[in-house]
């Protein structure tokens, strides 16, 4: 169920889940609408077969996607989104060889996209324990120790 919560924009981590879902739009829309590049530049990366790969990527982009712009499972959906970018760091390495700089082709978006999401799922899991088992009162009396 959606709440107004999960779109107040003066919270700095809605704000970054919001963008980490909003992103995957064009490269979702890439994908669909030069469907043929995507399935050769998949098989260049060593994606085989490709076709399998690409609708993976297609269907991992797109549960991404909705699950943070709209704060959908968000613990399971930001560590998909995690391992998806995962996967297209290495799909560029392989394509490209090893570089940081993104506007030189490199990683370092994609890295940071993957850690933004990774950092999400730890947030979402946090709120979901803290709620259920106590763990926000065990963690303050800890840190107050």
């Amino acid at each position: 169920m959606l709440k107004a919560k999960d779109f107040d924009l003066t919270n700095p981590i809605v704000v970054v889940r919001l963008i980490a879902g909003l992103f995957y739009i064009p490269h979702i829309l890439f994908k669909v609408f030069g469907f043929s590049t995507s399935l050769a530049v998949f098989a260049k990366m060593g994606f085989e077969p490709a076709i399998f790969w690409l609708s993976l990527a297609l269907l991992t982009e797109t549960l991404c996607a909705i699950g943070l712009t709209f704060n959908l499972y968000t613990r399971y959906v930001g560590l998909m989104s995690a391992g998806t970018l995962a996967f297209a760091v290495y799909g560029t390495v392989a394509l490209k060889g090893p570089g940081w700089l993104w506007n030189l082709g490199g990683v370092e978006y994609l890295v940071f996209w993957g850690v933004v999401s990774l950092a999400l799922a730890v947030n979402a899991w946090k709120e979901v324990l803290s709620t259920r088992t106590g763990f926000a009162r065990l963690t303050a009396v800890t840190a107050g120790n």
